[in-house]
């Protein structure tokens, strides 16, 4: 169940598109297609009714964190964090991409902010997460690409817990979009690694709410093992639905004014639907 109804939440997931595709218009610059793909995962959990967090109080020990390991998705958590309550979105306009503001374009802590870690080489929020988990009691949730997974920084945290301990507080949360930056990714064992190292796998529609949700519940009240949600998603989702899951726009948000309109168009059209 979610803290506001399913209606609510569609609204949302609407609202924090455009404002995305407002956010990265302006700057020209900043990680468009991976944001938009990850915008129902992000927004499933934190208005899941069991995901606990103050915004007035960023550092409250009894809530739950969420570590970005997949950095330049940031321009979404900055959003998602001001529809929290966090700080005014306002604030995300006149900062992103701006020196000595906490918007950039990989995330510096900032618990104020609601942002758990600091990041920049692609895995390093994987081992951070985990780390966190091994030593609260809390939930730890982290959001990884799947490109993070074609090198050792990733395949080797499937391990930890076999070495380290199992940490049945965190969950993995893999946002599996099929590209990376100039290539296609292929997460090829990824699952059978896990479950190896025992690990609970799922594997779901990353834009659908309920299966996200349920997918949550489950490793919430996974009591022995750390989990791994794979989110099948599609890369630029709910944007121009002519880059959609399309090589040659990481980091290339729209440019033109008929660029812009290509993206503000074929997210109104997804909202007709």
């Amino acid at each position: 169940m979610f803290k506001v109804k399913l209606e609510e939440l569609e609204e949302k997931a609407y609202h924090i598109r455009k404002n995305l595709i407002e956010l990265m218009y302006r700057a020209k610059s900043g990680h468009l297609d991976t944001s938009l793909s990850l915008v129902e995962v992000w927004l499933a959990l934190v208005y899941s009714d069991f995901f606990q967090f103050d915004p007035a109080d960023g550092s409250w020990p009894e809530r739950d964190r969420i570590f970005l390991s997949e950095g330049h998705a940031c321009p979404l958590q900055y959003l998602v964090n001001a529809d929290l309550g966090y700080y005014p979105v306002e604030e995300v306009f006149a900062g992103f991409r701006r020196p000595d503001t906490p918007f950039q374009g990989h995330t510096k802590r900032s618990l104020k902010h609601g942002l758990e870690n600091s990041n920049g080489s692609l895995g390093i929020g994987l081992w951070q997460a985990y780390g966190q988990a091994l030593g609260v009691k809390r939930q730890v949730f982290c959001i990884a690409g799947d490109g993070e997974f074609q090198e050792p920084v990733g395949m080797g945290l499937l391990s930890v817990p076999h070495f380290l301990g199992a940490a049945s507080n965190f969950t993995l949360i893999l946002n599996n979009n099929s590209l990376a930056q100039d290539a296609a990714v292929e997460i090829g064992p990824i699952a059978d690694v896990a479950r190896l190292y025992n690990w609970h796998v799922m594997q779901v529609d990353g834009h659908d709410f309920a299966a996200l949700d349920n997918a949550y519940r489950t490793a919430v009240d996974e009591g022995d093992r750390p989990s791994v949600i794979i989110c099948d998603t599609i890369k630029g989702k709910g944007g121009d639905p002519a880059n959609e899951g399309r090589l040659g726009f990481h980091g290339r948000p729209p440019q033109t004014g008929e660029e812009y309109q290509a993206y503000i168009d074929g997210l109104e059209a997804t909202r007709r639907n």
